[in-house]
């Protein structure tokens, strides 16, 4: 191919590029102004049509029908619909003018919009939100652009027997846009299918009047071309002549030809013939020292080789060592320890002899992490492993119950929790020795960074044959066993037997009816009220969650609440407290009936990012004020340091509702966490309020928690206030509003009703209180 055509190609090839990007470019500015202009119109005749308006005010599907089909008018809208101000489909139509009711949730397609504002949406096929430009209509023509606008009206919604006059006259009030409310939301979908095509009359005229004058140009480019590139044929002719070496003819130029010079250079190539063969010589020795010098490197290259072989079998054996030993302790992991105990369990039914597994975990291990920090549990991790190893070496005394030290494996399965394999057994009650010098060992007391700490262990025993033969039968007896001991609480190690399967079935019973308590509709909350000690009034009323079953009778919530919380059942049943609690708040709200605020407690579990927005939603389907609604959170929640856990506080104080600390001072925590969270209160739990009028040391650690709160400026609520005593040495201390047994224990919602019926429900008793109190003091003096 000569110059002028590869040329003439290559400008050919650009020119189609750039009309490409011009006609893209036209078709993405037609793209949006049109899409700008169907939505400014569709906002423009939403705000003009009082009929709209009234219409959505009187809910009149067929009057509705009527004005969204002149909203069908443009090609690309396909759909219409209206919706109240809560979201509620009124009317639809589609393009063809018949009637619609397949349209999407209005919640759905505004996302995170305001009220107030106008939403374009669109979402992929994983119902993600997607973008509405040009590109996304090009890739996803098949998706639908949806357009929802609120309709606002100057008329009050919620007044009766308004007329569509009324709407006229109250558009064409000179004050009509300082008062305007949503009264409604209009939907379009919009065809980007449409839009597209209407666009491809414009794209298709800027495309070819750019194709047209690219060719014109092309044609007058290669003419030109041709003519200024007749000289490098004859060069071209003479080059290949004296690479063949059979060209002998000079090339005469004239002197102004732009290439005189290269027919200068090319003639003095036939002069120099004879000088090129020997520098062909010289440059096969260059290469000679080139193929040297790359001997040379390949030789370096196989020694980099050699390096990294080396490296890698260092590298395989390290891999050995993570996948088969435990990071922390070094001592075999799950999956190493189960290849030992399946080699010792074929040597035990050899030799007929039995074979024993301790299964350890350490108590209440995860308070230590909680309190004093991961790096303290691995800390005390890796010196329990070393005690394991420590009084289980062939020199013990315990070698005397033991053949050989061969007989001993040591694992950490994960976690708190080791593994201890007894093979070569004498008789199965060595284990039980075994186990009791392990306790004796682990007990002793550890000095780390300062605090002496005592960690003791439970120990499940499981014997081969007798528990089973294999390696998960014996793993899950001893497990059993282990939690037997953690259940009974006066043993350091228990033998396994088939009674502890029983009391494991039942736990799995309990929780498959746990399951199906909701849809049974067995649970229930009780009310137990907070009191105003200054007027007798109730000011909140705590929700307590209750099981009723129609078996096992009344579940104890410590019982079941654990449970849900160990087997993830607890979001379950949280979320459905808040709905509950919410919507009896909603009814005594429509009774009349008057409650400030209304409690429940967070589990941890609960605690996740999707909460504050579960809150939200569960309050505005009660139609309650985010102020009516306390959140009882538990140290263990707040305790933690991150960043999140301050992120999810704030947004739920950003909703408005009442956030408690529960239980506190139980939980061992630091109380630094105060000053950093946006709390409202501090609840004093009934192990500090118990008795605090008699015992020095409870009514000084009340004071200390009454005397931080108030310098914080958080409200105080007493719990668990059963005794008059214990009333009064509240009250005197400045405790106004309290919860306990002294005043009611927790009642189903009808009996609480009873008790707000009567406004400063208790002053009598507290009346009554303070007189005993004044008879006391006089008889005393």
């Amino acid at each position: 191919m000569t110059i002028a055509a590869r040329v003439s190609v290559l400008f050919v090839c650009s020119g189609l590029f750039l009309s490409g990007i011009a006609a893209t470019y036209v078709a993405q500015r037609e793209y949006q102004l049109a899409l700008n202009e169907l939505v400014t119109n569709a906002l423009a005749r939403v705000q003009n049509r009082t009929d709209l308006q009234f219409y959505i005010y009187s809910q009149n599907s067929a009057g509705l029908n009527r004005v969204l089909s002149d909203f069908l008018e443009p090609d690309a809208v396909s759909i219409a619909g209206a919706y109240n101000n809560l979201g509620e489909l009124l009317a639809g139509k589609d393009h063809n003018k018949a009637s619609s009711g397949n349209l999407p949730p209005l919640n759905s397609i505004r996302g995170d919009a305001s009220i107030t504002d106008t939403s374009l949406t669109s979402f992929d096929k994983n119902r993600e939100l997607g973008s509405t430009g040009f590109w996304s209509s090009l890739m996803n023509n098949s998706q639908t652009i949806h357009l929802a606008t609120p309709v606002f009206s100057p008329v009050n919604p919620l007044t009766k027997g308004q007329t569509l006059a009324n709407f006229a006259d109250a558009l064409n009030h000179q004050n009509a846009n300082s008062s305007l409310v949503v009264i409604g939301y209009l939907y379009l979908a919009i065809e980007r299918t449409t839009l597209l095509h209407d666009l491809l009359p414009a794209v298709l005229r800027v495309f070819f009047i750019s194709l047209a004058g690219m060719l014109l140009c092309t044609l007058l480019l290669y003419s030109a071309l041709t003519r200024i590139t007749h000289p490098l044929t004859q060069l071209k002719q003479l080059a290949g002549g004296i690479v063949s070496g059979e060209g002998s003819a000079k090339v005469q130029l004239e002197e102004g030809n732009e290439f005189h010079v290269i027919a200068l250079v090319l003639n003095s190539m036939l002069e120099d013939k004879e000088n090129y063969r020997s520098e062909i010589g010289l440059e096969h020795k260059l290469l000679q020292l080139q193929s040297d010098e790359r001997a040379s490197l390949l030789n370096m290259r196989e020694q980099e080789l050699s390096r990294a072989a080396e490296e890698i079998n260092t590298a395989r054996e390290q891999l050995h060592q993570l996948a088969n030993y435990d990071r922390l302790t070094s001592l075999p992991n799950r999956q190493l320890f189960a290849e030992q105990l399946n080699v010792l369990l074929r040597l035990c039914a050899r030799d007929a002899k039995p074979l024993a597994l301790l299964f350890i975990n350490l108590n209440n291990f995860h308070r230590i992490n909680e309190s004093l920090g991961r790096s303290t549990g691995d800390i005390i991790l890796q010196e329990v492993g070393k005690r394991l190893i420590g009084c289980l070496r062939s020199s013990d005394m315990l070698a005397h119950y033991v053949n050989s030290v061969d007989g001993l494996s040591i694992s950490r399965l994960g976690g708190d929790e080791f593994a201890v394999v007894l093979s070569q057994l004498d008789n199965v009650e060595s284990a039980g020795i075994v186990a009791q010098r392990v306790t004796d060992r682990l007990v002793e007391s550890m000095q780390i960074d300062g605090h002496e700490l005592v960690v003791t262990p439970s120990i499940g025993i499981a014997v081969a044959p007798r528990n089973g033969m294999d390696v998960e039968g014996l793993l899950k007896a001893a497990s059993i066993a282990m939690h037997s001991v953690k259940s009974a609480g006066n043993s350091s190690y228990l033998y396994y037997n088939e009674q502890m399967v029983a009391t494991g079935q039942d736990d799995f019973k309990l929780e498959s009816e746990l399951r199906k308590a909701i849809e049974r509709n067995e649970l229930s909350l009780h009310y137990q009220p907070q009191v105003d000690t200054s007027d007798g009034s109730i000011i909140c009323a705590e929700a307590l969650l209750r099981w009723e079953h129609p078996e096992y009778g009344f579940v104890a919530p410590s019982k079941f609440i654990e449970l849900a919380e160990k087997v993830g059942l607890i979001g379950d049943l949280g979320d459905w407290a808040l709905v509950e609690a919410c919507r009896q708040m909603k009814a005594f709200k429509d009774q009349g009936i008057k409650l400030s605020r209304i409690a429940i407690n967070i589990s941890p579990q609960q605690f996740t990012p999707a909460f504050a927005t579960r809150v939200q939603e569960v309050l505005t389907a009660a139609e309650l004020s985010p102020s009516m609604l306390e959140l009882g959170l538990s140290e263990t929640i707040l305790k933690d340091s991150d960043q999140n856990i301050l992120k999810f506080l704030q947004d739920l104080k950003a909703t408005g509702v009442y956030l408690s600390l529960e239980n506190f001072g139980t939980n061992h925590a630091p109380i630094s966490y105060l000053s950093r969270y946006p709390l409202d209160e501090i609840k004093v739990d009934r192990s500090f309020v118990a008795d605090c009028d008699k015992r020095k040391d409870a009514a000084r650690l009340v004071k200390a928690i009454l005397a931080m709160a108030k310098s914080l400026e958080l409200h105080t609520v007493a719990e668990g206030v059963e005794t008059e005593g214990e009333y009064r040495f509240l009250t005197e201390n400045g405790v106004g509003i309290m919860r306990g047994y002294l005043f009611s224990k927790p009642v189903p919602a009808e009996q609480l009703k009873q008790l707000l019926v009567v406004p400063w429900h208790f002053m009598t008793q507290l009346q009554r209180m303070v007189m005993r109190a004044e008879l006391t003091s006089s008889q005393d003096t």
